[in-house]
């Protein structure tokens, strides 16, 4: 019997995963109670707010590395668990949607975690190919698609082209979730044009020539895709779902893998 095909975002704020053919079955903070005393994860999500005495509350998963390497490994474990339920006789296969700047040393710990779970093949995806995916957008393509994810911990923004990230930066700025504050607005404005910058010479033009597209969480995304036309003069779009557009799309993502018979999507860098 074939195992569960399925994919997990793991972001900052929220912790997602998508099973083939049921949709989408957690969605919850990104947080955990680890247990000082016995080395492990006593709770997550929601649940983990509750304290207990001997455990700390923690944020395992940042931008440009995990927090808290052991707590993120055990937390996509029992993320991986929930997803496969009782078929653990059949191996599982999955995508992971991390932080296009997570170091190359975060994505092993994901990725050893992924098949200590039992995964028959595990693949790792950059955040904003996998929103890609997800929004539909010409993933293929020579033409560029300027990408904008926005979450309360900060901003990652990418060029998506021809299966890959043209260019790509982050930023760790608190968002609010009103209107967006001059600091931020400067902060993701300077990291979205520096990305810009980053590409290719001759693709700057396409770029510009395209339309922003933006996604996230936890913030006004009407408001941000208004400052940045001004700020820009681009066009700009809200994506559709743009909450659970990078899970939905790490499963797209996976279907196109087992398709080509390709091992692996993305690089360890």
């Amino acid at each position: 019997m074939a195992g569960r095909r399925f994919a997990v975002e793991l972001a900052p704020d929220r912790a997602l995963v998508w099973v083939r053919g049921e949709g989408l079955i957690v969605d919850e903070p990104a947080i955990g109670r680890w247990s000082h005393s016995g080395g492990r994860l006593v709770a997550s999500g929601e649940a983990a707010r509750r304290g207990a005495e001997g455990t700390e509350l923690v944020e395992p998963l940042g931008i440009f590395e995990l927090r808290h390497p052991e707590a993120a490994a055990q937390l996509l474990r029992q993320l991986s668990s929930r997803a496969v339920g009782r078929i653990s006789f059949a191996r599982h296969e999955l995508v992971l949607a991390v932080s296009a700047q997570l170091s190359t040393s975060g994505r092993r710990v994901l990725l050893q975690a992924a098949l200590d779970s039992g995964a028959r093949m595990a693949h790792v995806l950059d955040l904003p190919l996998a929103l890609a995916f997800g929004a539909g957008l010409p993933v293929t393509s020579w033409d560029p698609s300027p990408i904008l994810y926005l979450l309360p911990q900060g901003a990652q923004a990418a060029i998506v082209c021809h299966h890959g990230l043209l260019a790509h930066a982050a930023v760790e700025v608190p968002l609010a979730s009103g209107a967006p504050d001059e600091t931020a607005a400067a902060a993701v404005v300077g990291l979205f044009e520096g990305v810009i910058d980053g590409a290719p010479k001759s693709h700057r033009q396409r770029i510009t020539g395209q339309p922003l597209h933006l996604a996230g969480r936890g913030v006004d995304l009407g408001a941000w895709r208004d400052l940045l036309v001004r700020r820009t003069g681009m066009r700009a779009r809200v994506v559709p779902d743009p909450a659970h557009g990078a899970v939905k799309g790490a499963e797209v993502a996976l279907e196109r893998v087992e398709g080509s018979g390709a091992r692996a999507l993305l690089y360890l860098r």
